[in-house]
């Protein structure tokens, strides 16, 4: 299965936050799945933490060799990507850029998302949403 986790569920994945779902963290660590996590989430990463809206317990390098440990792909955004982004549906009560792009890359890359956030649920539509 082909699955792309929220930002969310990727670093509290690597940093081992009981937040993670228990289903979640089986999904990731199976090998027969295949993980990929979205420049955009690093993009999200570094914006927040730069306005100081987000604490990592470890550096971003540290978070992005740990991906590469735990062998999950670094999927850049592509035109396809940018051309499915046009596909999803602007939500009143759900603008955020860096969701609906991550929307439009499990679109795109036919994969399901892992995510506790409800916001999701405006888009299962177009994707399923695992937690």
């Amino acid at each position: 299965m082909k699955l792309l986790p929220d930002t969310h569920a990727v670093l509290w994945f690597i940093e081992g936050d009981l937040k993670l779902s228990a289903k979640a963290r089986e999904l990731i660590e199976n090998p027969r799945n295949e993980i990929y996590v979205s420049v955009t989430s690093f993009f999200e990463i570094s914006i927040k933490l730069k306005l100081g809206k987000l604490s990592l317990q470890k550096s971003l390098n540290l978070i992005f060799q740990d991906i590469t440990d735990a062998y999950i792909q670094v999927l850049p955004i592509s035109n396809a990507h940018l051309l499915e982004y046009q596909n999803v549906p602007l939500i009143n009560d759900h603008r955020d850029p860096y969701d609906r792009m991550l929307v439009a890359t499990a679109v795109a890359e036919n994969a399901g998302m892992i995510s506790i956030d409800q916001k999701f649920e405006n888009y299962l539509a177009l994707v399923n949403v695992i937690w």
